[in-house]
């Protein structure tokens, strides 16, 4: 690219896509230290209110695929508007529920919403940033995935102890609507030249089949989906350790939160200093190692002590898992991107797709195995990473080590 156009690229600003890859995720996460008291309040069993997470993880997934190719055929402003306009009235549907029904179905319509920031977002990265520096951006906004439902569950923990679990989706229709007014007001438009053909049923095959057809990007997207798949595992069973079975009341939920946050930021940190100094297969391997030993330590408290362990025992190994998870997210969406420049809403919406599919299979399990709610966590933590690496390992036996960029 010649210095004159890349004088003309726009780069909006870090802060907002932040903000836009963060509301969602922090709605994932602020109802969590209330889901013992709204099974209580509506009169249902805790799994049924786990499967608020999965219908969210559904709607997102399922829109991911239609958010990408209409970023490409209208820009990535005006998808972004909708987007944080559909976040909105899924918020507003789960502060007027009674019911753990229209709990759900709002849940739903807050996932359908809350995924246009990251397919947003990560295309603006692809449109506005050159090869190197993309790395280091991505890991500067999974940072912020992280940190957003890492302070979920504090300010979740501090308003169901004062108040009703309804106020959490108040406060987060509350941050919808500003994300809609500042997208409105500050975010610019990355691609001015729009794709017409984007939604053509033959071009939208073409271009969701491109990225299929990669064997790179469906096994980075696997891996990153596996690794999200803990993230949501935790946000689900975290809670219902700490108050359900420790016994410890919601506050202690903010030091699991603590804990998560401190763990992510260890592992995206190392991974955005290291990045641009050590080939990508070595980071993945260091983060896959360490959430493998994360998950066996897991799992190791919860079949030695049980229900008789206390916070430390079970938060340390969790800690541990977040930092592997925090090392592999950043360089797998970077290097499933990298190959996509036209078409790169349509691989950001595959790769969200993947991701979020993967997640919700890992709280599906959660609600099976509810039965035994000690073990539930660390056996879902251990199957996502031992899948993880397995695949890993099998990718690079069948097409060799030099595969990995960089």
């Amino acid at each position: 690219m010649s210095d004159r156009r890349r004088t003309d690229i726009v780069k909006p600003a870090l802060p907002l896509l932040a903000l836009m890859m963060a509301v969602g995720p922090f709605g994932d996460t602020e109802y969590t230290p209330a889901m013992p008291s709204i099974a209580h309040s509506l009169g249902t069993s805790y799994g049924l209110v786990q499967i608020t997470m999965t219908s969210y993880l559904i709607g997102s997934g399922v829109s991911e695929l239609a958010y990408g190719p209409l970023a490409d055929r209208y820009g990535r402003r005006p998808i972004m508007i909708i987007g944080a306009g559909i976040l909105s009235l899924g918020a507003l549907i789960c502060l007027l529920s009674f019911w753990i029904w229209p709990l759900i179905a709002g849940r739903l319509v807050q996932g359908v919403g809350a995924c246009a920031g990251g397919v947003v977002a990560k295309a603006m990265v692809r449109d506005s940033y050159p090869a190197e520096q993309r790395e280091r951006v991505y890991a500067q906004l999974q940072a912020a995935f992280a940190l957003a439902p890492a302070i979920g569950p504090v300010v979740g923990s501090l308003v169901t102890h004062v108040t009703s679990w309804h106020y959490n989706f108040a406060i987060l229709l509350a941050l919808s609507l500003l994300l809609w007014l500042l997208v409105w007001r500050y975010l610019p438009e990355t691609k001015p030249n729009r794709n017409r053909r984007a939604l053509e049923p033959a071009r939208l095959w073409r271009n969701y089949k491109r990225p299929l057809a990669a064997p790179d990007f469906m096994f980075y997207a696997i891996l990153a989906g596996c690794c999200i798949g803990v993230v949501y595992t935790a946000l689900l069973g975290a809670p219902h350790i700490v108050i359900s079975v420790l016994q410890l009341g919601t506050g202690a939920v903010v030091i699991v939160a603590v804990a998560i946050l401190i763990g992510f930021v260890t592992g995206a940190g190392a991974c955005a200093l290291v990045s641009n100094r050590v080939r990508d297969i070595w980071i993945i391997s260091a983060g896959l190692a360490v959430l493998i030993i994360g998950s066996i330590a897991q799992l190791a408290v919860a079949l030695i002590v049980g229900k008789h362990g206390n916070l430390a025992e079970y938060l340390a190994p969790t800690a541990i898992c977040f930092i592997g998870v925090g090392l592999v997210v950043p360089v797998c969406t970077t290097n499933a991107m990298a190959p996509f420049k036209r078409t790169a809403g349509a691989a950001s919406s595959m790769l969200g797709f993947t991701q979020m599919t993967t997640a919700a299979i890992g709280t599906i399990a959660m609600s099976v195995l509810s039965f035994s709610s000690v073990y539930s966590m660390p056996i879902v933590f251990l199957g996502l990473s031992v899948l993880a690496t397995l695949i890993f390992v099998g990718y690079f036996f069948l097409r060799g080590i030099t595969t990995v960029r960089r």
